[in-house]
């Protein structure tokens, strides 16, 4: 059968399309006036869309079989899954009934297969379409192998030149603008501070008190009654003092008001007369005696306590004259008693105590809390109290007690009372307590003075450095109140910058047919513009597969327990400071000279890479896993390991950096089982020797057992050719926890000297930690104390594999309502994996990790993004995959690009092209 009996029945409707066409093509010149509308109409329609997105929310499942559609919007409307999923059949589908799917491959063939069955034989349109695509899938099918349209259409893509030239010319253009934010990257340091204490010193009490009033003239005087109590008299005390028939004597006196608002009551106790008596106040009658008023002799004296209050006569500053009249006859007298109570604290103008110097006080409080030696003492060398602890007051006349007084700067166990006047404080305390000695894992020591008589690092040192203040924590107070010693914490890091970038994409499109697909309209991929979050969420991703750590669920058959598993684990750390700020033992100090933060991330980075690339391999290429072995984070060795690479870079280059052969060719050329067995062993016997035996089993095995026995030699086995990466004994998911091992290591060899004879290991390691940034700050606690004051000081912390995942659990233990223990009793877990799916991934603020990359030169910038990510740096010459950058002698590794030309140089692009239009229609290989 020819190809005119084929088409003829569909005659018809080609000639209809022909004619279509033929009309359009003629028409398409005019469209190119209507451009700059569709583009506009376009982006108009893009803007809509995203307002109409802004607003959008998801569904919600409100778990009953049913989801809630546009919840919290006027639109809001519930619909069943089963009617979402009308081929369940059952209104009562749930999306767990879905949900139970994920990860269960068993489950889900059996759901399709059930699928399938009931699609074959329901009555329902996917019914109807699932069988019409199985029916046509078994007819068979022409073979248009030479037939005229095929032919024509190779025509057209034989020589496209012309048509491409009527068509759309569009440049793209995209621009970036670098911006830039600061983020603190802390650098926290902590100090010993304790109070200077001198051997001698003098307190001395200024108290001044003012007179209530003052005698101007007269007859009459006061005197104290006692405190806040004077007594004013009107009148001569005595008897029988006045001679006469029948007369009338007169007493005036006068006195001076000076604080009328210290009176509290003034009252007119006490009036004494023979025969009769008046009481005037500024000429006005106040009180007439009880016998009355105008005869003579009658024979007795009289005494009235007439309690009258008369405190008008004092609420008031000034003279104040008050005047008593006798009448007498024969012997006689007459004097009066008025009563004042006052205030004495508004009379008191000065009560204070003042020391000889500025750091006096110290030494009181330090004899008082019993911290100085034997033979120390405080005493009170000028008391003018009486027993009762009150005395008068020379000047004013006023008693004073000791209640009224400020309290003395010492301990009232001293018996010192407010009263004194003078005191002598004298003593020895030795708050750096030499000659106290201690015992732990590095031996027995003592403390002694130290030679230069100041520690290697102050407070004041840290802060002529210009490092910030943040906290101080107390660990000794005793009875005084006083602070004996206070950790107090500086931050003393830096400010980086963290560079991003903006990128602005315009097109220019001058054919004369445009705006054809997406020439005309800037299509928003939903890809994040910013690349340092996007560096940071990757990084975290990364760490996460590395940092993994589950508990064993049947540890003799090695079989771990999934629901223990958790990323980024730390460990419980601490360091000592013993000693008096003088004579610190400091074990928690950070030496310099380390290979530091830097070479570290380089390491993590790499590590990274290294993983990645292993878990993208199919698990029987066992050769180009060990080649990612072998790179960056294991250079640190430095001529060993480069003297080994340089020994088997040309043979492994072939595999990895070339593209002369493939690696089919590889393998049949015998290559392939040439390197395997002895670069695997290479690579781990180096491996062992240089980060030990841990290290080793960590990333290999050998015959599913360890590769490596207790002195980092391999087991036989291993030296067999039996070494293979991961497997066995090695947890591929503590990665991070070995490198973090092997790399303190080589840091502690270069502290270890720099650091005091008597801080332990451990404490080496977490110096070496604390300069890597993984240690999370828990506080400071007292382990030990001399005579109450706290010696040996323990500085708390939980420290990670990597800034990062201790970046991590801040940010995320909150969110999940952990914490991290106290300094005494740390909590250092790690995220469970289960808890990964609660945390809130917006809220994970990552800017101190970035920061932490841009101060090391990890993170690219506008300056330096050309150099650091062309393709030749991250897949070339430039790679961590090339061996020469590690001084093997090679001729250097070709980018993914020349790779990929070379290896499709002999491609048959219109046989491959032309097998693909055959498969296509069925007729291909099956």
């Amino acid at each position: 059968m020819g190809a005119r009996e084929i088409f003829d029945p569909q005659r018809g409707f080609v000639q209809t399309l022909s004619a279509i066409l033929c009309v359009t093509l003629a028409w398409t010149p005019f469209g190119v006036s209507w451009a700059d509308a569709i583009q506009a109409a376009g982006r108009d329609g893009q803007q809509l869309g995203q307002q109409v997105l802004g607003g959008f929310a998801f569904p919600l499942d409100t778990g009953n079989g049913t989801l809630t559609l546009n919840p919290g919007t006027a639109q809001e409307s519930a619909i069943s899954i089963g009617t979402l999923f009308p081929d369940t059949h059952n209104s009562a589908t749930t999306t767990s009934d879905f949900t139970q799917l994920y990860g269960n491959n068993p489950g889900t063939l059996a759901a399709g297969l059930n699928a399938q069955t009931a699609l074959n034989g329901e009555t329902s349109f996917t019914g109807e379409a699932y069988r019409t695509l199985i029916d046509n899938a078994h007819q068979s099918h022409p073979d248009l192998h030479a037939d005229p349209i095929w032919q024509s259409g190779d025509q057209v893509f034989s020589n496209f030149t012309p048509w491409a030239q009527s068509f759309s010319d569009c440049t793209t253009t995209t621009t970036q603008t670098e911006t830039q934010h600061t983020v603190r990257v802390p650098d926290y340091q902590l100090c010993l501070r304790q109070p200077t204490v001198p051997q001698s010193c003098t307190a001395t009490h200024q108290v001044h008190v003012e007179p209530l009033l003052s005698f101007v003239a007269g007859d009459g005087g006061f005197s104290s009654c006692g405190p806040g109590c004077l007594d004013v008299y009107i009148g001569r005390v005595g008897d029988n003092y006045w001679s006469a028939g029948c007369g009338v004597f007169t007493w005036q006196v006068t006195y001076n008001m000076i604080h009328p608002e210290a009176i509290t009551s003034a009252r007119l106790e006490h009036v004494v007369y023979d025969d009769q008596t008046r009481l005037f106040f500024g000429g006005n009658l106040i009180y007439t005696g009880a016998s009355g008023w105008g005869a003579c002799e009658l024979g007795q004296s009289w005494v009235d306590t007439p309690n009258r209050d008369v405190t008008y006569a004092f609420n008031s500053s000034g003279h104040k004259i008050f005047q008593q009249n006798t009448i007498v006859g024969g012997m006689g007298e007459g004097y009066a008693r008025i009563r004042l109570r006052y205030d004495l604290s508004k009379l008191i103008t000065q009560d204070e105590w003042s020391w000889s110097g500025p750091n006096c006080q110290n030494l009181a409080n330090a004899i008082s809390d019993g911290i100085c030696q034997t033979g120390s003492q405080l005493s009170c060398t000028n008391d003018p109290a009486n027993a009762s602890g009150c005395y008068v007051d020379p000047a004013s006349q006023v008693m004073v007690c000791s209640a009224h007084l400020a309290q003395a700067p010492v301990a009232s166990s001293t018996g010192i009372r407010n009263t004194c006047m003078a005191i002598q404080a004298s003593g020895t305390c030795d708050l750096n307590q030499y000659g106290k000695c201690w015992t732990d894992t590095a031996g027995t020591h003592c403390l002694q003075p130290p030679a230069n008589g100041m520690p290697n690092k102050t407070c004041e040192s840290l802060e002529t450095q210009g490092c910030s203040f943040i906290k101080s924590q107390c660990t000794s107070v005793l009875a005084s109140g006083t602070c004996w010693d206070s950790v107090d914490t500086y931050d003393c890091g830096q400010t980086v910058g963290i560079p991003a970038l903006q990128s602005n994409t315009q097109q220019q499109c001058a054919g004369p047919i445009r705006c054809m697909g997406e020439d005309c309209i800037t299509v928003n991929r939903t890809q994040s513009q910013d690349f340092s979050k996007a560096v940071a969420l990757l990084n975290s991703a990364q760490q996460m597969a590395m940092d993994l750590h589950c508990d064993y669920a049947n540890a003799d058959l090695q079989q771990k327990d999934p629901t223990t598993c958790q990323v980024f684990q730390g460990k419980p750390a601490s360091c000592k400071m013993v000693g008096g700020a003088l004579s610190l033992v400091d074990c928690c100090e950070t030496p310099s000279g380390a290979m530091g933060l830097g070479r570290y991330v380089d390491l993590l980075i790499a590590t990274s890479q290294m993983d990645s690339a292993v878990m993208a391999m199919d698990s029987s290429s066992a050769i180009r896993g060990a080649w990612e072995t072998m790179r960056t984070p294991f250079t640190l060795a430095g001529d060993a390991w480069n003297s080994f690479q340089a020994d088997f870079a040309s043979g492994v280059n072939n595999l990895v950096g070339t593209d002369m052969l493939s690696t089919s060719d590889i393998a049949s050329k015998g290559l392939l089982d040439s390197l395997k067995g002895e670069l695997m062993k290479s690579v781990a016997e180096w491996i062992g020797q240089t980060f030990g035996q841990a290290a080793g089993n960590a990333l290999f095995s050998a015959g599913g057992q360890a590769a490596f026995d207790a002195a980092g030699n391999l087991t036989p086995a291993a030296q067999s050719g039996g070494v293979q990466l991961g497997g066995g004994a090695a947890v591929a998911g503590q990665l991070l926890s070995t490198l973090m091992t092997a790399y303190t290591v080589v840091m502690i060899i270069i502290m270890i000297i720099q650091m005091v004879y008597s801080c332990e290991e451990p404490e080496y390691e977490l110096a070496a930690k604390k300069q890597l940034k993984v240690c999370k700050d828990l506080g400071t606690y007292c382990e030990s104390k001399v005579a109450g004051v706290c010696w040996v000081r323990k500085e708390s912390y939980c420290c990670y594999n990597s800034p990062l995942a201790r970046i991590l659990n801040e940010q995320i233990k909150p969110q999940l309502g952990m914490d991290f223990g106290t300094p005494e009793s740390p909590t250092c877990t790690g995220i469970k994996v289960a808890d990964l799916d609660r945390v809130d991934w917006t809220q994970v603020n990552l800017d101190e990790w970035l920061a932490i990359l841009a101060q090391t030169g990890h993170l690219p910038s506008a300056a330096n993004a050309a150099s650091m990510l062309n393709l030749d740096q991250l897949t070339g010459t430039g790679s961590r995959l090339n061996p020469q950058k590690y001084g093997a002698v090679s001729s250097g590794r070709q980018d993914t690009l020349t790779r990929t030309q070379g290896r499709m140089s002999d491609l048959d692009v219109p046989t491959v092209k032309r097998q693909s239009e055959l498969e296509g229609w069925g007729m291909g290989p099956q």
